[in-house]
């Protein structure tokens, strides 16, 4: 894991670590969702649409030249 460093917590430094914690982000909201609703339909919604806006503004600040 190269690509990830202390401080990326905060601002990541990379493409791959913004989508790394996207990701975990992502799915701690989806599990709080979850608990909250006790649907698995809900879980799922809430991990692709985090995922998906994830991956969309990494993807628009990578080509704005962000990182």
């Amino acid at each position: 894991m190269n690509w990830l460093n202390w401080n990326d917590l905060l601002a990541p430094s990379n493409p791959y670590a913004a989508v790394f914690f996207g990701i975990i982000l992502s799915v701690v909201v989806a599990f709080s969702i979850w608990v909250e609703t006790k649907q698995i339909r809900t879980l799922f919604l809430a991990i692709v649409s985090g995922g998906l806006t994830t991956i969309i503004g990494v993807g628009l600040l990578t080509m704005v030249g962000f990182y």
